[in-house]
């Protein structure tokens, strides 16, 4: 089962990675008065938030759930960090409306939103990392 936990490591640091990236790419793309800079930009933002961030986000999530699961923990600590992967998937979701809202409106300024997305995204990828080194043996 190395292999397993190496896939869940593997595929937790892309999907955060991506969290942290996708405020910044989607920020930059409204900064710019061409319209079809915006047109490649939404395509590019939308390629990366769909075949990269969100398959990440499957594979963790999935790989994780095997690993609680073939284990059989259950305890106090395993539920906060459960509760903190969810707040993650939030803010997955709300860059996912993000993406969505600047395609639809490309002239849009949401780098006040980005920014407040992104500055969450690294608090609950850091309380996460936490919890998980705070694990009781």
């Amino acid at each position: 089962m190395p292999l397993l936990k190496l896939l869940h490591l593997a595929a937790l640091l892309c999907w955060c990675g991506a969290l942290l990236y996708l405020p910044a790419l989607i920020a930059a793309g409204t900064r710019h008065s061409d319209a079809l800079f915006y047109r490649d930009h939404a395509h590019l933002t939308r390629w990366v938030f769909t075949l990269f961030a969100t398959p990440a986000a499957l594979l963790a999530i999935g790989s994780g759930t095997v690993l609680f699961l073939r284990d059989g923990t259950l305890a106090g600590w395993l539920i906060l960090k459960l509760s903190v992967v969810a707040a993650m998937v939030l803010c997955h979701a709300l860059c996912g409306v993000l993406v969505l809202r600047i395609e639809r409106e490309p002239q849009r300024r949401v780098a006040a939103e980005c920014a407040a997305l992104g500055s969450l995204a690294t608090v609950l990828i850091g309380l996460t990392l936490w919890l998980v080194l705070a694990k009781p043996l």
